[in-house]
C-alpha cells in the first residue's frame, strides 16, 4: 500500500509541475498542496512503523498487526482522497492578470478602437502602433492591455518594454519574468539555447498577446525566441515605435 501511495504521489507531483509550466502563472490548488504535504508525512510514518516491525521493536504480534492495519487504512484513505488529475491540479495565480497603472484617455478613443478591432480580427497577427513621441502610444496600449485582461479570448497578455538600448538577453529575461517562469530557465548561457527554451514556452502558453513597447529598431523574433504569430496559433504581436519603417519590417498592419 505504501508503494502504491508513493507512486500516486509522484504522478500527482509530475502532473502539477507540468501544469505550473504550461500555461504559466499558475499556482497549485490548496487541496492539492495539503494532500501532498500530508501524504509525504504519512509515507514517512509508514516507513518508520515498517522498520520497527521488521527489526523486532514490537514484540507483540497483535500490536504489530494492529499498527500495520491502522497505517494501511490511513494510506488507503489518502488514496481514496487523491486529487483528480482530470479536473486539473493548478489554478491561475493572483498576480497572473494584473492591470497596468495608466492615465485616462483624452481624445485617443478612435485610435484605441482601431487597434482593438485589429486584435479581434483572426487574419491580423502583427499590429504596429507608430508615431512621434508624446502621442501617447504607450498609454493607449496600457488601456488595451487592461481591457484584454477582462476578456477570455487570450490566455496570456504579456507586456515587455524594449527601449532604445536593445539587448536580446534582457528582452528574453523580461518575457520570462512576465511569464513567471521559474524553472528550467538558464540565467546565463548562449542566446540560441535561451531562444529555443523561450520559443517552446511561448508555444505552450496558449493564445496570447505579446506587446513590445517602445521599439526603436527592427527586432528579430527568431533571435529572441518569439514564435511567429499567425491565424493558426491565434497569437498576436503588438509593438509601439517611433518608426514606420520598423512596423513595415516587422510585417505589421
Amino acid at each position: 500500500m505504501r508503494d502504491e501511495l508513493n507512486c500516486k504521489m509522484e504522478d500527482i507531483e509530475l502532473q502539477l509541475k507540468a501544469e505550473l509550466l504550461h500555461p504559466l502563472g499558475k499556482i497549485p490548488k490548496k487541496g492539492v498542496e495539503n494532500w501532498l504535504k500530508d501524504v509525504k508525512e504519512m509515507i514517512w510514518e509508514a516507513q518508520v512503523v515498517e522498520n520497527k516491525v521488521r527489526n523486532g521493536r514490537y514484540l507483540c504480534r497483535a500490536c504489530n498487526r494492529k499498527l500495520v492495519d491502522e497505517k494501511t487504512q490511513e494510506m488507503k484513505g489518502f488514496l481514496d482522497k487523491a486529487p483528480n488529475g482530470s479536473e486539473g491540479l493548478a489554478i491561475d495565480g493572483p498576480s497572473a492578470r494584473l492591470p497596468l497603472p495608466t492615465s485616462e484617455l483624452v481624445g485617443e478613443e478612435a485610435v484605441r478602437n482601431e487597434i482593438w478591432a485589429c486584435l479581434m480580427q483572426e487574419e491580423v497577427s502583427n499590429i504596429g502602433v507608430w508615431g512621434m513621441g508624446g502621442v501617447r502610444k504607450t498609454t493607449i496600449m496600457k488601456h488595451i492591455h487592461n481591457d484584454l485582461l477582462k476578456q477570455q479570448r487570450f490566455k496570456r497578455i504579456i507586456w515587455v518594454t524594449i527601449s532604445k538600448e536593445f539587448n536580446v538577453l534582457k528582452v528574453q529575461d523580461d518575457i520570462v519574468r512576465a511569464l513567471k517562469l521559474k524553472e528550467d530557465w538558464p540565467r546565463e548561457g548562449d542566446k540560441l539555447r535561451r531562444a529555443a527554451i523561450l520559443s517552446e514556452t511561448l508555444k505552450y502558453a496558449g493564445k496570447h498577446v505579446l506587446i513590445l513597447d517602445d521599439v526603436w529598431d527592427k527586432v528579430s523574433l527568431e533571435e529572441v525566441g518569439i514564435p511567429k504569430p499567425s491565424g493558426s496559433n491565434g497569437c498576436k504581436l503588438v509593438l509601439t515605435t517611433h518608426s514606420e519603417h520598423v512596423c513595415k519590417y516587422m510585417g505589421c498592419k
